[in-house]
């Protein structure tokens, strides 16, 4: 759904404030900000699948939503995101399988933005892509920490 005028003057400080847009060209928001849905999520609707390529990338302008992945057979929580935060990342930027299920918590407002939007931003802009692959880097370490490798005989 398109976005109401209210809407837009919040989303476009969501696309200004969040930090994986931190370091993009002057005017990549204002552009972005023509081509979101807005989404009302009621508590425990499904937002994204694991390993899913949904090709979306989420802001959770409002409420909350929980990050759940399959772990030897159990369901287990992983994260609880609350607005101002994103999601789909992954599968928008890397173009690589979802890492888990993603569900409201509460009842929540997602603006949402599909990748063929995103790639008409990207030919206007084409300087966005480099801060954004830094940013998630960055953000992806704080979220899950560091990746250390496991030494040999180590399962």
């Amino acid at each position: 759904m398109k976005l109401r005028p209210e809407q837009e003057i919040e989303a476009l400080r969501l696309l200004k404030t969040l930090p994986l847009f931190a370091g993009c060209p002057t005017g990549a928001a204002e552009a972005m900000l023509q081509l979101l849905d807005a989404r009302d999520a009621a508590p425990g609707k499904v937002l994204m699948m694991d390993q899913e390529i949904g090709r979306t990338l989420y802001l959770l302008a409002k409420g909350s939503v929980t990050v759940w992945k399959r772990v030897g057979g159990e369901k287990k929580q992983l994260a609880k995101l609350t607005a101002p935060d994103f999601f789909g990342e992954r599968s928008m930027f890397e173009e690589s399988p979802a890492s888990a299920l993603v569900k409201a918590e509460d009842k929540s407002l997602i603006y949402a933005l599909e990748r063929p939007h995103f790639d008409e931003v990207a030919a206007k802009f084409p300087g966005i892509l480099e801060p954004i692959q830094k940013n998630m880097a960055e953000l992806r370490l704080k979220r899950i920490g560091p990746v250390v490798p496991k030494h040999e005989g180590e399962s």
